[in-house]
């Protein structure tokens, strides 16, 4: 019996998440929208977002932390509202478990809000 490698199975999950991304961009830019105004917390700058599927080539480290080389000039849209939600939480967690995202979400004051209304 052949063995799959799980590493494939990772890469290809991230691969669909950029292309998730860049779909919910594109055809649903209401939900972006809405779920970045929701959004809590500030980038830690780990880079893991950086290193999804492949290694950005405008990644560097000039101060030991992970940084974009173009920030200041350019940034891809994938780049500007990631997370988007708590599956890009996830997919982020696949290449750095070790260190929490900075971003997160107040799921239970959402839920609340729903029930006042």
């Amino acid at each position: 019996m052949r063995m799959t490698n799980p590493r494939f199975h990772v890469r290809l999950s991230l691969l669909f998440g950029i292309f998730r991304r860049l779909r919910l961009q594109v055809f649903r830019p209401d939900y972006v929208r809405a779920q970045l105004s929701e959004r809590l917390g500030e980038c830690q700058r780990c880079g893991a977002c950086c290193q999804m599927a492949w290694r950005c080539t405008f990644l560097h480290q000039p101060d030991g932390k992970p940084a974009c080389a173009f920030y200041k000039y350019y940034r891809y849209p994938n780049c500007v509202n990631f997370p988007i939600d708590d599956r890009d939480i996830a997919d982020r967690d696949l290449v750095s478990p070790d260190r929490a995202c900075g971003y997160h979400w107040d799921r239970k004051g959402s839920i609340e809000k729903g029930k006042k209304s």
